[in-house]
């Protein structure tokens, strides 16, 4: 099986296996917002995701949410609420969360203190649009302080951590070769944990078998796993 995801600036990393890739995937990554006047970090999910979220924050979660605000925003809907969270010191800390929602994708942020109207900035300067199969950012995207992530769980296999094979990621790996497999070379980064690493040409997968997970069957997907990240065009 075969699928194709957008990493936050538009790449398109496809993931092939012998497994079910029917999950959806989250994308991370940092951006350059012109409200800001530097980078900052955004999360795209699943459209739908922060209906999810304010449901289960406001029925399960000791956090305090305020009243939810709605706008109108660029072809979608823009929810910003303020969240009171405990901190370890036993007083509570304020952040204003904002969601843009669109049919492909879902896009959220979040700044420090009671801030709705820089926030609702936030997203009104910078740049992103939907396409078929996800939702990009359009601004331009930065490696630091974190290179661009594209996150998915697969069934039985465990949690993917895809990353493009860029210098900064590449720099982190051992300077062995790796065991040759389908899609490039397996590695194993520590000794006491069953995760493995594959890099291929172009990217850097990091794999986390789930609790449930065997470990013969998680390394025998692997093996086989193929992942490419295609940086996206500028046209």
């Amino acid at each position: 099986m075969r699928v194709e995801h957008l990493s936050i600036d538009g790449s398109v990393v496809s993931v092939e296996a012998q497994a079910d890739l029917g999950t959806k995937a989250t994308a991370t990554g940092w951006a350059i917002v012109p409200a800001l006047a530097r980078a900052h970090p955004f999360t795209i999910y699943p459209p739908g995701h922060s209906n999810v979220v304010e449901k289960n924050v406001r029925t399960v979660s000791p956090l305090n949410v305020q009243p939810t605000e709605d706008f109108s925003l660029k072809g979608g809907q823009l929810r910003i609420a303020e969240v009171e969270m405990p901190t370890a010191t036993g007083r509570t800390r304020r952040l204003t969360v904002g969601a843009w929602e669109g049919r492909q994708g879902c896009l959220i942020t979040s700044l420090v203190g009671s801030q709705r109207d820089r926030l609702i900035e936030v997203f009104d300067t910078i740049s992103f649009s939907e396409r078929p199969g996800g939702l990009a950012i359009d601004s331009p995207v930065t490696a630091r302080p974190r290179e661009p992530e594209v996150v998915k769980e697969i069934p039985g296999v465990g949690i993917l951590s895809i990353l493009p094979a860029i210098a900064t990621v590449l720099e982190t790996l051992p300077r062995a070769r790796g065991r040759a497999a389908a899609g490039g070379e397996l590695f194993r980064i520590r000794a006491s944990s069953n995760a493995v690493t594959l890099v291929s040409g172009s990217a850097v997968v990091s794999i986390k078998p789930t609790p449930e997970v065997d470990t013969q069957q998680m390394l025998a997907v692997a093996e086989d796993l193929r992942v490419e990240w295609s940086p996206r065009t500028v046209r």
